[in-house]
């Protein structure tokens, strides 16, 4: 075998690895960060009239911070699964290569060979994962929504305007990803994680 297709292989098989590691590992960050604060909020609020009287005011400003820190956590994923895809398509090219030159007469493959897949796929796990991260950015921005409707108006629909409101963050977080990956995966990574135009 071709010590460099060897190496290559593995390789790239160790930054599968890597990159699906990091990504769970932001995804759990995500979700210790998404449930740590409501216990934080629900904690002060327990204090008493006190600490509650600029409770909402509070609220507002530290559901603002957490859904922009999970904003970041969110475009570090999105980043994560496009790095994810090239070394995933390399094994495949690797693997196909090997099975029609080196190893022409085994024919019962099992395993991948395409190297044409787009980086938003619907039955990712990663597409799964980044959806709830999504849905926790949406779901911040509406308490966010809801807080400052608190303590700016009277308004009997506050809450009907802060589901309306996570729900389209969510959609758009979730949109704005998947349009990212699926047409920045067309092109080869010096383009599109490089930025460097084709010759």
């Amino acid at each position: 075998m071709n010590e460099f297709i060897k190496l290559e292989y593995e390789q790239c098989m160790s930054l599968l690895k890597y990159y699906d590691e990091r990504h769970q590992s932001f995804v759990k960050f995500a979700a210790g960060l998404s449930s740590g604060v409501p216990a934080l909020l629900l904690a002060i609020f327990q204090l008493g009239h006190d600490a509650n009287q600029y409770f909402w005011q509070f609220t507002a400003l530290i559901s603002l911070v957490t859904a922009i820190g999970l904003l970041s956590i969110f475009t570090v994923l999105v980043q994560l699964r496009l790095y994810f895809v090239y070394p995933v398509r390399q094994v495949n090219a690797l693997r196909r290569y090997m099975l029609e030159h080196v190893a022409s007469d085994f024919h019962e493959n099992q395993m991948y060979l395409d190297t044409n897949f787009s980086a938003f796929k619907w039955s990712s796990a990663h597409t799964l994962l980044n959806a709830f991260v999504a849905l926790q950015i949406g779901l911040f921005v509406g308490l966010f929504t809801y807080s400052v409707e608190i303590v700016r108006t009277v308004t009997e629909c506050r809450f009907a305007i802060a589901v309306v409101t996570a729900s389209i963050v969510s959609m758009i977080c979730f949109g704005l990803s998947a349009w990212y990956l699926y047409s920045k995966s067309k092109a080869h990574p010096d383009i599109s994680v490089h930025g460097r135009k084709e010759t």
